[in-house]
């Protein structure tokens, strides 16, 4: 942000203060005093200068040189009646709301104990309502502060997803070349070595039986190479497979490997199918490389995170010629596709161990901060509403004798009229409900004779709620097409509760106003009140409806940010998708070209009992898909020494 833009808005309020006072007084107030509050407002104005960058300081400086202020100023001037830097001490909120915009929700609490306590020594031996007031206005400032945050790191989360999207867009065929290299070696080079090392072990051994299960084996494998090979170039998302580490420790004992698996916790299911595919990796390469080993599986999840160690002896000699160079690439890109690590190396003893290492995945943020604040909020549009009302009860019980207990009673109906504003957000067509009917309470006291007839103009100032009800139905109901509703019920109940409201205590210029009403007809009375109702209509309409809209015009501007944010986003991640499908059509191509036709032999061959056939075919298909992947690898991707 430009460098003068931090100092316009003390500059402003620095000329707001001067122009308020001292200079109406110049020549008439003391000297002294005139200089020392040029000398505070311009430190104050230069402590405000610091909101942004140093919050903390800011509002310190602003505290401490308000708190001197009210010591070296006059709090009455005979030209100019008031406090002298009444102007200035606006600098004291502001400086508060960019703490708790800036700031830490432990740095804005201990701000406003800090506040408070500068402020309670300032009135010691004044009203202590002013320490209650000054506690209200604090934790509504803080708490402005806090929803502003909030919104701003929504935006900030905004940019950050459409960030993502961009750069997904960008590296998508590049990552849809690994995900499908990663894929083809987990999936087809699982199945082809199983058959040649089962093939292998056939021709070595060379038992009827043990041939005659090595080609059923061969046929079943390639068909499930096959179809494996189909849905994994797909246009469609390929299902997913089930991460499930005893089946996987079955299929290769079935291949000779001696497997023993000790599992602790349940990861979830992201972290759960990473670590099947590298365990499925793993596994395949002790059967490459250490055939007829022993192997121990082991996968423990807790609260630090998921590991997954797989380890083997070594004892056997290995297979020749049956890795492509991406295993542990592959592995290495699961894992860090959720924050984790791979590493792999010999064993102390011999053997071979893999461990992989993958984070917990953190729980979902709880905007607890968020919803305090708008609690807050929300609490003091409910003292607001309720100002005209208390300071009328007050006024009662001060000037026109009303019993404590009555003006118990009245107090409770407006606070009880105003109180379902704090659901506002969550509960606005209930609130709308609970605001409707308490409105009838004023006349119910006024007809049972608890309130005076005298005092029922105490309800006419009860409104706020109606118009901030009305306000919330609009901006936050879940269906917005019928929030009209709410404001024709508000506008409906206020308005005849009005009218009531007179005719129960006497009708207009009756005893409302301590005279004594002419009698009246039931007749005379009915139409009084239809009258008066249909005047409170139309006098209610303009607020009630300018509320309505208002409510509506911000609504429609929250959802079309998010609609414009999630829109962007969706569109970019389009273009993305539709560039994997690209890639994945041209690998498509070439796997139809190379890898399956060379692994449609492998079935044609064991259909035909030619084991030969079966395992130099299924070495063939192996080779393939060694070139196939030679191809998708990047060119600066050089192949390590451990790659496995």
């Amino acid at each position: 942000m430009a460098r003068w833009k931090g100092w316009l808005l003390p500059a402003l309020l620095a000329a707001a203060q001067l122009a308020y006072w001292p200079f109406p007084v110049l020549g008439r107030a003391d000297p002294t005093r005139v200089t020392a509050a040029v000398a505070i407002i311009a430190v104050v104005c230069a402590g405000l200068v610091l909101r942004r960058t140093r919050p903390l300081i800011a509002v310190a400086v602003v505290a401490v040189g308000l708190a001197l202020g009210v010591w070296a100023t006059p709090q009455q001037e005979y030209f100019f009646p008031g406090d002298a830097l009444l102007v200035l001490s606006v600098a004291e909120s502001i400086a508060l709301f960019h703490v708790a915009l800036r700031s830490s929700r432990r740095a804005t609490l201990l701000t406003v104990a800090g506040l408070l306590a500068l402020q309670a020594v300032l009135v010691a031996g004044d009203e202590p309502l002013d320490l209650f007031v000054s506690v209200a206005f604090y934790a509504l400032v803080a708490a402005g502060g806090r929803v502003r945050r909030r919104w701003l790191d929504d935006r900030d989360a905004a940019a950050h997803r459409l960030e993502q999207a961009e750069r997904a867009r960008v590296d998508a065929a590049a990552a849809e070349q690994r995900r499908l290299a990663r894929e083809l070696h987990d999936v087809s080079a699982h199945h082809l070595t199983s058959i040649v090392v089962n093939a292998s072990a056939a021709q070595f051994i060379g038992t009827p039986q043990l041939r005659a299960e090595s080609l059923e084996f061969a046929a079943r494998t390639g068909r499930e190479t096959l179809t494996a090979l189909h849905q994994l170039v797909d246009v469609l998302p390929r299902a997913t497979e089930a991460a499930n580490l005893a089946d996987l420790a079955d299929d290769f004992r079935q291949l000779g490997q001696v497997v023993h698996v000790e599992m602790a916790g349940d990861p979830p299911p992201a972290q759960a199918e990473a670590l099947h595919g590298i365990a499925r990796e793993a596994l395949t390469n002790t059967l490459r490389y250490a055939p007829g080993a022993t192997v121990r599986v082991s996968q423990a999840y807790d609260e630090t995170g998921a590991t997954l160690v797989v380890e083997d002896d070594g004892a056997a000699a290995p297979v020749e010629g049956l890795g492509s160079g991406r295993g542990l690439t592959g592995m290495r890109e699961r894992a860090a596709a959720l924050g984790g690590t791979v590493t792999a190396g010999p064993r102390t003893g011999g053997g071979w161990q893999v461990r992989a290492v993958l984070p917990a995945v953190a729980a979902p943020v709880r905007l607890r901060v968020w919803l305090r604040s708008q609690v807050v909020l929300d609490a003091g549009l409910v003292l607001l509403t309720l100002l005209l009302p208390l300071s009328g009860v007050a006024l009662m019980v001060e000037e026109d004798g009303v019993a404590p207990a009555a003006a118990i009673l009245l107090l409770l109906a407006v606070m009880l009229h105003s109180a379902p504003l704090l659901g506002r957000r969550r509960h606005p067509w209930i609130m709308v409900a609970a605001v409707a009917l308490t409105a009838w309470l004023g006349p119910l006291l006024v007809a049972t004779g608890v309130a005076p007839p005298a005092e029922a103009w105490l309800f006419l100032f009860n409104f706020g709620a109606e118009i901030a009800a009305v306000y919330a139905v609009a901006a936050h109901a879940n269906r917005p097409r019928f929030s009209w509703i709410g404001l024709v019920v508000l506008l409906f109940s206020a308005s005849l509760s009005f009218a009531v409201l007179l005719g129960v205590s006497g009708g207009a210029g009756g005893e409302v106003y301590g005279e004594t009403p002419p009698p009246q007809t039931p007749g005379e009375q009915a139409a009084l009140v239809v009258f008066t109702a249909a005047c409170a209509w139309f006098a209610l309409a303009v607020p009630m409806s300018g509320a309505w809209l208002a409510g509506w015009a911000a609504r429609r501007r929250r959802d079309r940010r998010l609609e414009n944010e999630a829109g962007a986003v969706a569109l970019v991640s389009a273009d993305a998708e539709q560039r994997a499908r690209d890639e994945r059509a041209r690998v498509a191509a070439g796997l139809q070209a190379s890898v399956l036709a060379a692994a449609v032999k492998v079935t044609e061959a064991a259909d035909r009992g030619d084991l030969d056939g079966v395992h130099d075919a299924a070495k063939a298909t192996l080779a393939a898909m060694r070139g196939l992947l030679d191809n998708l690898r990047p060119a600066q991707e050089v192949p390590s020494s451990e790659s496995v």
